[in-house]
């Protein structure tokens, strides 16, 4: 019995689906309010003046947020590389420090034999 219900509701389901139709919107980012009859329309809005400033503005923007961003790089990879040359002098001043100690004890031990 409640195969018979699932299948016949899913046979409603299939038959509503059936009649839908789709259609398409035709709106533009410059004016998301506003539909546009037709894709030739919305192509001859996209070449108005309006959409042109809307399109350059845009790019502005983009353009700022983009040179931001490689700016903020910039100084990221600089901090690592002070970071690294920091490091770098550190670690020599700790080979010539353990190389000095060397040279004092292998003085210090010419001419010492164990046996």
């Amino acid at each position: 019995m409640q195969c018979e219900k699932a299948l016949g509701s899913l046979k409603d389901n299939l038959r509503l689906f059936n009649k839908m139709e789709l259609s398409s919107t035709f709106t533009c980012p410059c004016r998301p309010e506003f539909t546009y009859k037709n894709a030739k329309a919305l192509a001859i809005h996209k070449k108005s003046k309006m959409h042109l400033a809307w399109e350059t503005v845009q790019d502005v923007k983009d353009t700022r947020v983009k040179s931001k961003q490689y700016e903020n790089e910039v100084e990221r990879l600089k901090n690592r590389l002070i970071h690294r040359e920091n490091v770098e002098a550190e670690l020599l001043a700790r080979i010539r420090a353990l190389e000095e100690s060397c040279a004092y004890w292998k003085a210090q031990c010419e001419g010492i034999y164990i046996a």
